[in-house]
């Protein structure tokens, strides 16, 4: 067995803390602003960067220069939805500066309130930030579209139960989110429900969601759903956990919803141990679990992870912190502080960034433009949209795949 499948196997831990999914609130990105670097006239394919044998001096000397020539260039011949957090600035900019690559923005400002009979609310909407919305827009000639995710806040059983049973406060929700899209000029949302249930009561929940797509709809709105991913392991499916979206669900829902946020990230926590973050395999068959048929492969977003996770342990392999989310910026000052070797695990296609001291050894599993563009390459052979968590996670010259 290769060395580096030894690490992973060998060095197991439990987890309970969730991660930079859709749902969570992370505190806000609060390192400095780069300084400004020289950009490039070539794309990173030019520019050789794209391999499995890396060293950490390539990344470090070319993570912020991305193809300035490019950035209204897009390669990746399918639709992407990207997430923007008010939590992580950088995400601001980069929609900005690659708006003309991607034609869904979610920004994750908003959660729904109920405050009593028939009365719903927003809440957050003092992030909301029209000027960032126009000059988007500008930017990409007003092809991109504005789809906020939405989820409930401090949902009560109450609140469950109206929803559940009383038609008039489906049509009260629905009318109010119509409105509030028109207010401030969005083209629809991304709703997450699912994981938030934990998927109880889905025939409630399915109905919920197919009244409220068709009034957006009427109101010439698009609706996107959350889900997460139906296979949870690798290699077989746990008979014993009940999925939260199925492909029953996905045939009752599929001609009406317009896309489907795939969580194809995260499968450390389904686990339960050191792991890649996506390892290619699981991602293609979460999506080849759903449907075969191209008109509905499209309207599948294959999740897309651009932040990465550290692990610790001591040198026996015994955890000795819980893991812990890495974007960006603090991937480079890991990788400038730390004395550090790239490894490829072939069989997920992901790097692994590894250090070791005197008293713990860390591993690192953070994207790189390899395993981002194998990733690519798989979205465009099933058909697929990319749906990425999140924009100012990454590093900038990560765009020039897109």
């Amino acid at each position: 067995m290769k060395k580096i499948q030894l690490i992973i196997l060998v060095l197991s831990i439990l987890l309970v803390s969730s991660t930079l999914g859709p749902g969570d609130k992370k505190k806000k990105d609060k390192t400095t602003k780069s300084k400004t670097v020289k950009l490039s006239s070539k794309n990173v394919l030019d520019r050789g960067l794209i391999k499995t044998d890396i060293e950490v001096d390539e990344i470090i000397n070319n993570h912020a220069k991305y193809c300035d020539k490019c950035t209204s260039e897009k390669t990746f011949k399918n639709k992407i939805l990207g997430y923007v957090t008010p939590w992580n600035s950088r995400g601001y900019d980069m929609a900005k500066i690659f708006s003309n690559k991607i034609n869904y923005i979610a920004p994750v400002w908003l959660q729904i309130q109920r405050l009593g009979r028939k009365k719903y609310q927003f809440t957050g909407t003092h992030d909301i930030d029209a000027n960032w919305l126009k000059t988007v827009k500008e930017n990409s000639n007003n092809t991109a579209k504005f789809l906020p995710r939405i989820l409930f806040e401090k949902l009560k059983m109450d609140d469950v139960h109206a929803l559940f049973n009383d038609e008039e406060e489906i049509q009260s929700l629905s009318k109010m989110l119509v409105k509030k899209s028109s207010d401030f000029g969005f083209d629809g949302y991304v709703f997450e429900i699912y994981l938030q249930l934990s998927g109880q009561g889905k025939n409630n929940i399915n109905h919920l969601v197919t009244d409220l797509a068709q009034m957006l709809h009427e109101s010439g709105k698009v609706l996107f759903l959350v889900i997460p991913p139906p296979l949870t392991n690798l290699n077989k499916r746990d008979a014993t956990k009940e999925i939260i979206f199925d492909k029953e669900d996905f045939d009752y829902l599929k001609d009406l919803i317009d896309g489907f946020s795939l969580m194809t990230y995260d499968y450390y926590s389904h686990s339960s141990k050191i792991a890649p973050n996506a390892p290619i395999d699981w991602v293609q068959k979460n999506v080849e679990y759903f449907t075969d048929k191209p008109e509905y492969r499209e309207k599948l977003y294959l999740g897309l992870n651009f932040y990465g996770m550290k692990f610790e342990t001591d040198k026996k392999g015994r955890p000795v912190s819980q893991p812990e989310p890495l974007v960006g910026n603090s991937f480079i000052e890991f990788l400038k502080s730390n004395q550090v070797d790239f490894k490829y695990d072939e069989e997920s296609e992901e790097h692994i960034c590894i250090s070791t001291n005197e008293s713990k050894q860390t591993l690192v599993f953070y994207p790189t433009l390899h395993s981002i563009q194998k990733r690519i390459e798989l979205a465009e052979m099933l058909g697929t949209g990319l749906s990425i968590w999140e924009l100012g996670q990454g590093l900038d010259y990560f765009y020039d795949l897109l």
